[in-house]
């Protein structure tokens, strides 16, 4: 008799069983609302960590107010959408490696409190990142926006004609010299890479700039005062203590050799035009 209403009380189970939902769906309520209560607490994480790096580090404010200052630049120069993405992930690009730096900071701190070479090695490299990222944005921005503006504050086109294509490949020769600069410092590994050390990036970049001029300008009173202000640019770096004779000179004669033989070389082949 008991096996028989056992059996009834599942035949009853089994017809009506389609419509618990409990049953079908096999929920729990409770997994489901602790699910997405760490959802949500995930997402507070990341604001906070976000709100906190822009209270506490600079770069990451000046990083924000650029971004603003940027898309409202991109708002009213009506840019395009590839110009827009571009933008975008430039932007992006550079504020993911500031937050990225901070994180490492932050932790090396707490690892390594006192002093020690490996903790700046692992410090210089995450701002080494930022720089780079900017160093990109910059360009991207400066690529992009460049033509605009000129367009906007120069109606009679008389800048567009002192600052055509020589004024972008000026602009390059210049990037290129401090890249270079940069480089041999690493291997003399002396003072820091803007200050002290083989060869003198100031005097490259002031020697580097007169090389540029004299196939721009062809007065040559001009010529011989940008070599005069170049020549107390290097006197001033000896005279501080920051560099001595032999890294100005160097830094001269590299800046100017590099930045002369870039523009007569395309100056020589026609395609250097403004």
């Amino acid at each position: 008799m008991e096996e028989e209403k056992i059996k009834k009380t599942e035949r009853k189970k089994g017809i009506f069983s389609f419509f618990h939902k409990k049953d079908r769906y096999n929920l729990d309520i409770r997994k489901e609302r602790e699910h997405d209560r760490r959802l949500v607490e995930s997402f507070n994480y990341a604001i906070e960590g976000l709100m906190s790096a822009l209270q506490n580090e600079k770069h990451m404010k000046f990083h924000t107010l650029s971004a603003i200052l940027i898309v409202i630049l991109a708002i009213l120069t009506n840019a395009s959408k590839v110009e827009i993405l571009l933008v975008s992930i430039s932007v992006a690009f550079v504020i993911i490696t500031e937050l990225i730096n901070t994180a490492v900071e932050a932790l090396v701190d707490l690892i390594s409190p006192e002093r020690h070479p490996l903790a700046k090695l692992a410090k210089d490299v995450a701002a080494g990142a930022v720089l780079v990222a900017a160093i990109n944005a910059v360009c991207v921005g400066y690529l992009l926006f460049y033509d605009k503006l000129l367009d906007i504050f120069d109606t009679q086109n008389r800048l567009h004609i002192i600052a055509g294509r020589k004024g972008n490949i000026s602009i390059l020769i210049l990037i290129l010299v401090s890249i270079l600069v940069i480089v041999i410092k690493s291997f003399y590994n002396k003072g820091t890479p803007l200050e002290g050390g083989m060869p003198s990036g100031h005097s490259a970049i002031a020697f580097a700039t007169f090389g540029i001029l004299i196939f721009m300008i062809s007065d040559v009173r001009v010529l011989i005062l940008v070599l005069f202000m170049a020549g107390l640019v290097a006197q001033s770096r000896v005279k501080a203590g920051i560099h001595s004779i032999k890294e100005v000179v160097a830094g001269g004669i590299l800046g100017f050799l590099v930045a002369f033989a870039i523009m007569f070389i395309m100056i020589k082949f026609g395609i250097l035009y403004n």
